[in-house]
């Protein structure tokens, strides 16, 4: 199928501003009203591209449910008494709608329309019709289009979304936040997600491909399949012949066979593309040659040689842009956990989005794939397919869970019936991959943990002492892998610990009562060789989840990389041990006050270090395996430094005290390749002497040109501030317009009274019909008052001043109208749904350009007398009223998120705020 990406030009509102309710055409096909309909004037939605997410442009409040960021999407509030908000106001409900044109071309195709992710309970409408209504804000759906469009014509596409229900404990945020496309494939077409295939390390590629007969004859095939290397050239070769049946579905299998295959590996992620063709109809997907295997002694096995999993659980929300996240940014965020040395993602609690799976494919990161939902219900089986169904062509998906602490059954013979069952229809739809439940209940065998093929442990320490070796002693055929660990809490850049006032240091020495420190999970790990390995909570703060301080943070502390991307020092410790990279780190900082003693952390993977303060030795100390070495100093100002030893090559990092901050830099740090991109850039601050100051805590006022500042953020888990200011408007009011020589004043309530007039009581008496010649009927009619004959009447008005000004806007319009600026036609009103025409009462909006000097604004209007006026309500100009973006610093540091068409046009200035 021919993909369309659909991301561009949509409109978006909430429902609290739509001034009609909304029918959802449940009566009568095509017969959506209100924002659902075929035709809805929206021209003063607030125009977006995708992905998008609504929550992140609400203002936070701690009367929000704090648990889930303290945005105001939902009525839900953990932690008041009701479970419910104190808010007056909840947006929690979004209207999307696009328009395009159906192309001609596409007549005698089938049209899918493919949505990557909906936060949450979302509906979607094409052409007025009520198509289809997705529950799950994680897994990927597709809908036909075809018999519900009209070709060569103006189409719609309308989805309302609905976040007040969570479906985690979590920052979900709200709206269309990953991509849409559009598919376009011939009338016998490969099914959506029904081409898969299976690798053996000798070469075999093993293809099956569903094709779907959507005609009334039978269908005959040559279905022809090309394997081909990351250059192109042609690798293997295959072809199938298959006869479909009316509209039915036939499989093609092939056995290709690939001579000296190059297998994908997380340090060499080799990908070869396999294209197939049926006729005209065409598809592609990219193929890794690669085994993976669970052993309970050996642990995990890639290619038939071991790996340790070292891995990261991961949320999907980023700074500044919440949920909606770029492909690029992903890619920023896989490429941060890699240099850490982390070689496996966790999707955790929910099915990851497919820019995940083709990043951690492109860039070699294993993946456990997880559900949301777990159980047997109709809802839970359909996410689990949607799942699996989207992510078993991937070769970075080695695993899935199935379930996480799932505390009402996962001790107990139900758990353990459901995860069998579940198992079940894991394996039919790809029996290819492992399949796990986390656990957080120690040794418990009875439930859940005992009917997982691998065993999934969250947490070592939740259980009795020994609990994890005697377990495998126990139970010697269960493979074992650590689902989830750590869970320790700590700040970018903190030297104490004070939990009354929101201060935690940076060491990861501080964890919840279930957690363990760096050192502490991983010398555990990593010398348990029939241990698979684990994934930490969590390679990057998130919002919510904010323990232990439930109620003032909005955002966790779990990061060993904060929410925008900067790394915490033991960042540092996972990059020692993990990786080859020399590295010597020491932390946090060194602007303290005379008389504190400082805990300072060493981060290495040197034989030997040696501490200096101010150019003395304090202390020297050989550094074992996996070691974090601790230091308390007392503070004196100057250069607190460290020198090490690793291979003969000498290491050195120092610490310097700073003055007071006196003048900011920014930094690239990701650069935007497309305008789809999304730029990240770094705001550090100095002081007088050049020398960076980790303390600081000034707000920076930001500017911009070449590009558009979309949001912003400091990493700081306790920070209320705006991430994203809300686009504001400001306005003009036209007071009067000339009409007919004289002038009529606009300056009328914005809730003007509906000007559209009935009559319910019209009887008419209807001719008799051939044929039934005594069939005297008289009947009763709804139709437009229709006694005064239309009148064709002139509006116009001259501007003064308004070159700045962006668009001008009418509340309500009596009947059809065509708007002039300068002579040139804006617009007009004459849409039509159905044979009904409610388009006349809405606001309408025209952007336009308005010169320097004299502007002469004219509406032409048809309407019966004074009662059914041409317009009423308000008529205004209005522009966009840009806010200054500021930041505040968070340990010397903010991050900006910035849109831009060409990164190299892009200046970013920020200044410390007066």
């Amino acid at each position: 199928m021919n993909q369309i990406h659909f991301n561009k030009d949509w409109a978006f509102t909430f429902e609290n501003a739509l001034d009609e309710f909304s029918t959802f055409g449940l009566d009568k096909y095509s017969e959506a009203s209100g924002a659902a309909a075929r035709f809805y004037e929206y021209s003063n939605w607030e125009k977006i591209d995708l992905p998008h997410d609504f929550a992140l442009s609400l203002k936070r409040s701690r009367l929000a449910n704090t648990n889930a960021g303290a945005y105001p999407n939902s009525h839900y509030h953990k932690f008041n008494a009701e479970n419910r908000t104190n808010l007056e106001e909840i947006s929690h409900i979004g209207w999307y709608r696009k328009e395009f044109v159906a192309d001609p071309a596409w007549e005698g195709k089938r049209v899918f329309i493919e949505f990557e992710g909906i936060y949450r309970d979302a509906i979607v409408f094409v052409n007025g019709v009520y198509l289809d209504r997705h529950t799950c804000g994680y897994t990927t759906f597709a809908l036909e289009l075809t018999d519900h469009l009209v070709f060569g014509e103006i189409n719609s596409v309308a989805v309302r979304v609905d976040s007040d229900q969570a479906e985690g404990w979590w920052y979900e945020g709200g709206g269309i936040y990953r991509n849409v496309n559009l598919y376009v494939g011939e009338d016998v077409y490969f099914a959506y997600h029904g081409i898969t295939y299976t690798t053996s390390l000798d070469g075999t590629v093993g293809v099956a491909a569903i094709l779907v007969n959507d005609t009334e004859i039978l269908q005959d095939r040559r279905v022809c399949a090309i394997l081909r290397d990351a250059d192109g050239n042609p690798a293997a070769e295959g072809v199938c012949d298959v006869t479909a049946e009316p509209f039915s579905k036939a499989c093609a299998k092939f056995s290709l066979q690939v001579s000296n295959p190059r297998l994908w590996r997380v340090d060499d992620p080799y990908l070869y593309t396999l294209e197939l063709s049926a006729g005209t109809e065409r598809a592609a997907l990219r193929v890794g040659i690669r085994t993976a295997a669970f052993d309970a002694d050996r642990g995990f096995f890639l290619n038939g040689e071991p790996l340790k999993i070292r891995g990261a659980c991961m949320h999907q929300d980023f700074g500044g842009v919440g949920i909606a996240l770029t492909k690029n940014l992903t890619a920023y965020r896989i490429r941060r956990l890699k240099e850490m040395g982390v070689n496996a993602y966790r999707s955790a609690h929910h099915a990851p989005s497919p820019d995940v799976l083709d990043l951690c494919d492109e860039l070699g990161m294993l993946v456990m794939s997880e559900t949301r939902a777990f159980g047997t219900s109709p809802e839970s089986i359909r996410q689990l397919t949607e799942l699996i169904e989207s992510d078993r062509t991937h070769p970075c998906v080695v695993i899935r869970a199935l379930g996480n602490e799932e505390f009402t059954v996962q001790n107990d013979a139900w758990g353990a019936r459901l995860m069998r069952k579940m198992t079940r229809i894991a394996k039919a739809l790809d029996p290819t991959r492992h399949v796990t439940f986390g656990g957080n209940n120690g040794e418990n065998y009875n439930g859940a943990n005992g009917a997982a093929e691998v065993r999934g442990v969250n947490y070592i320490q939740i259980g009795e002492d020994g609990w994890f070796d005697a377990y495998h002693r126990e139970h010697p055929e269960q493979p074992i892998i650590g689902t989830e660990e750590a869970s320790y809490v700590l700040s970018r850049g903190g030297a104490v610990n004070d939990l009354a006032n929101g201060l935690i240091d940076a060491s990861g020495n501080v964890t919840m009562p279930w957690g363990s420190t760096p050192k502490g999970w991983v010398k555990f790990m990593e010398t348990r060789p029939f241990f698979s390995g684990t994934f930490m909570w969590t390679g990057f703060d998130y919002r919510g989840e904010a323990n232990p301080f439930y109620y003032t943070n909005a955002a966790s502390s779990f990061g060993t990389i904060d929410l925008c991307g900067m790394e915490k020092p033991p960042f540092y410790y996972y990059r020692a041990w993990w990786t080859d990279e020399p590295t010597l780190k020491l932390a946090p900082h060194w602007n303290h006050t005379a008389g504190d003693v400082v805990s300072v952390s060493v981060f290495t993977n040197c034989e030997e270090i040696s501490l200096y303060l101010n150019g003395r030795l304090l202390a020297s100390r050989k550094v074992e395996r996996f070691d974090a070495p601790l230091f308390e100093v007392p503070f004196e100002a100057g250069v607190l430094s460290v020198e090490g030893v690793r291979n003969g090559e000498i290491l050195r990092d120092e610490l310097v005290t700073s003055a007071r901050a006196s003048a900011l830099r920014c930094v690239p740090v990701l650069h935007a390749e497309t305008e789809d991109d999304i730029a990240v850039y770094e705001i550090d601050a100095y002081d007088e002497n050049g020398r960076f100051c980790p303390t600081a805590d000034e707000y920076a006022v930001l500017s911009i040109t070449g590009g558009k500042i979309v949001g912003v953020g400091n990493g700081d888990p306790a920070c209320f501030e705006e991430e994203r200011y809300p686009r504001c408007e400001s306005y003009r009011a036209i007071p009067s317009f000339a009409v007919e020589g004289d002038t009529r004043p606009f300056n009328v309530p914005e809730r003007a009274p509906n000007v559209s007039r009935r009559h319910s009581d019209w009887l008419n008496v209807l001719p008799c019909r051939t044929g039934y010649e005594d069939d005297f009927r008289v009947v009763a009619q709804i139709v437009e008052d229709d006694i005064t004959p239309l009148q064709k009447v002139t509006y116009t008005a001259k501007l003064h001043s308004v070159e700045d000004y962006e668009f001008v806007e009418f509340e309500r319009f009596g009947n059809t109208a065509e708007v002039y600026l300068n002579g040139e036609k804006l617009g007009d009103n004459k849409r039509r749904w159905g044979h009904h025409c409610k388009n006349y009462n809405r606001p309408y909006r025209f952007y336009c350009h308005f010169k320097d000097g004299e502007n002469v604004l004219t509406v032409v209007s048809e309407h019966r007398d004074s009662d059914t006026p041409g317009m009423s309500g308000y008529v205004r100009l209005g522009k966009a009223e840009e806010t200054p973006w500021q930041v505040r610093l968070h340990y010397g540091r903010a991050r900006v998120f910035v849109k831009t068409a060409s990164a190299d046009d892009v200046v970013l200035r920020a200044e410390i705020k007066d």
